[in-house]
């Protein structure tokens, strides 16, 4: 059936706009004579060089079994996160589970907003397995490899196959993934990027109330996962049916808008526990400055994913250093326009990249300026882009032998990264592991000096642990927890005067650090000075009334 001249001219205004399956169901008119059409008119060159976000009019070279896809997967996330389950509580996975007692209350469960998913997941772990960190670890894992399938699907569906299955295969093994994973800690941004994948395939399949939900429940476990929120509207944007479906997007809106008031409380909290527990100064960042460096370095560590750490302090704000990062973010606003006149329907997945990552780009100081774990959903947008641009050039490159060429350019994207997986995974088997590893990436993190001043405390190699603890003060004057660590080693090694005077110093930047009281309390106590020990030691009491062991102290002197 020939088109109609308004029918052609429907077409030659919105083929680069509109996929090519809606084309042919706004002109309701089959797939077939619309391709026939752009054959005779255009030419079978051009005709092979449209994209389309759900269709290319022409047989795919490859197609994939969705099981045996996901076998595959499950193959890949099995090899590269094993080394991982034997791993300890580390970092933050100490007064998050093992050392909070509120895990085992039914109250746990409930986040800011309402019901939280990850939360019932401790709960239950803790109830069904006791404080064993591979139960704990293994619900990461297993949603890393439901969010690599979904991925999946989701760029099969918007792109084709093969790009679904490079951008999946990707996203399982990449290192990057590791601190969200491989980190019990890191386990909201793996739950909120399995809940928000989901929200986008009920969005696509129609399904409005389960797709509302699994936003819902994204955004009750990690609350800056709100403006993922924002996808629907990039998705309608990137087919060009915003116009004609911005209704269904007015829902996700009406949420984010709902919990601002709540993300303002959480954020000026958050702000104030930096302050007093981690001694943080309350300043603001010139977002200028902050988001091209930001973008820069998390694409670094996408492509080049060497300096891996936990503590990302050597981000340099050079001129130099600030000019090639504002180079590369300025790559980045003009792939956005270049894929808006070029090819609309890709334009959704650096949207997904700079939306994922938009919550901790705030001026506020609330947040690191790069941390792994914040980049886990949005790596997605680019590996999609890769694996796109890697799609075409294999195609051009080797079109009698695509298939061969195809996953021999796996095998060697695959082989390296996994590596790179496993040995990060490593990292974090004990604080031991991960504190030397992040000081080879991080000398100047005050946190992490401290950290190892605790290492070479607990090995007893004293004057190594007053060094660290020295060079942590050093980096960060005013760090009361490293002078009340430096206090410790002096105690242990009998410089009482030195331990005395360093955990008044503790008291003096940080007047709630009780466990300076009480230390005082102890030395003043065996010194035989009894006034000065009762004083130091109600003062400890005062500041933490549920411990017993202190209140017993107290009420015997």
């Amino acid at each position: 059936m020939k088109l109609t001249k308004t029918q052609k001219k429907f077409v030659k205004k919105n083929i680069r706009k509109k996929s090519l399956r809606d084309i042919s169901k706004n002109l309701n008119i089959p797939l077939e004579d619309l391709g026939i059409h752009i054959k005779e008119t255009w030419g079978k060159e051009k005709f092979n060089d449209l994209e389309s976000p759900r269709d290319i009019l022409r047989p795919q070279s490859i197609k994939y079994n969705k099981k045996l896809v996901f076998v595959f997967l499950a193959f890949l996330v099995f090899v590269c996160y094993l080394n991982s389950l034997g791993n300890d509580f580390v970092s933050d996975d100490i007064p998050i589970i093992s050392a909070n007692p509120q895990i085992n209350n039914i109250s746990y469960i409930f986040g800011p907003l309402i019901f939280n998913i990850r939360n019932t997941v401790i709960f239950l772990t803790n109830k069904l397995f006791g404080l064993d960190p591979m139960y704990f670890r293994l619900p990461n894992i297993l949603l890393h490899l439901g969010v690599s399938y979904l991925l999946f699907i989701l760029a099969a569906e918007l792109v084709s196959e093969t790009v679904g299955l490079i951008t999946a295969i990707v996203f399982a093994v990449h290192p990057l993934a590791v601190e969200a994973v491989a980190w019990i800690s890191g386990g909201p941004y793996v739950f909120t990027a399995f809940l928000i994948l989901l929200m986008l395939y009920f969005y696509l399949k129609n399904k409005k109330l389960l797709s509302l939900l699994m936003f819902f429940a994204s955004v009750n476990i990690l609350i800056h996962s709100a403006p993922l929120g924002l996808l629907p509207f990039a998705f309608e944007t990137s087919r060009g049916t915003l116009k004609k479906n911005w209704k269904r997007t007015v829902p996700y809106i009406v949420v984010i808008a709902s919990i601002i008031p709540i993300s303002i409380t959480l954020a000026k909290q958050r702000a104030e526990s930096l302050h007093l527990e981690h001694y943080q100064e309350k300043t603001l960042m010139s977002p200028l400055l902050q988001i091209p460096t930001a973008v820069g370095e998390y694409l670094k560590l996408m492509f080049f994913p060497k300096d891996l750490t936990l503590y990302h302090t050597e981000i340099s704000f050079s001129p130099v250093s600030f000019s090639l990062h504002f180079f590369v973010f300025m790559c980045v606003v003009l792939l956005l326009f270049f894929l808006y006149k070029k090819s609309r329907p890709l334009i959704f997945w650096p949207l997904l990249f700079l939306i994922a990552l938009s919550a901790t780009l705030t001026p506020f100081g609330i947040s690191w300026i790069v941390a792994e774990r914040y980049s886990y959903f949005a790596s997605a947008g680019i590996f999609v882009l890769v694996a796109w641009t890697m799609e075409k050039t294999i195609k051009k490159l080797s079109k009698e032998n695509y298939p061969k060429a195809l996953y021999l350019s796996l095998a060697i994207i695959i082989i390296p990264l996994s590596i790179r997986t496993i040995v990060r995974n490593r990292d974090w088997r004990s604080h031991d592991t991960l504190w030397i590893a992040t000081a080879k990436f991080s000398p100047s993190s005050p946190q992490n000096h401290n950290n190892l001043g605790d290492y070479y405390g607990r090995h007893k190699q004293y004057e190594k642990a007053i060094e660290e603890f020295k060079k942590a003060i050093e980096l960060k004057p005013g760090y009361a927890d490293a002078y009340h660590n430096l206090a410790n080693v002096y105690g242990e090694t009998g410089d009482i005067e030195n331990a005395i005077e360093n955990y008044q110093n503790a008291i003096k930047y940080n007047q709630n650090l009780w466990q300076s009281y009480q230390n005082l309390g102890a030395i003043y106590f065996n010194s035989g000075d009894k006034e000065k020990a009762k004083k130091y030691l109600k003062k400890a009491l005062e500041l933490n009334p549920e411990n017993k062991n202190l209140k017993g102290i107290v009420d015997t002197l």
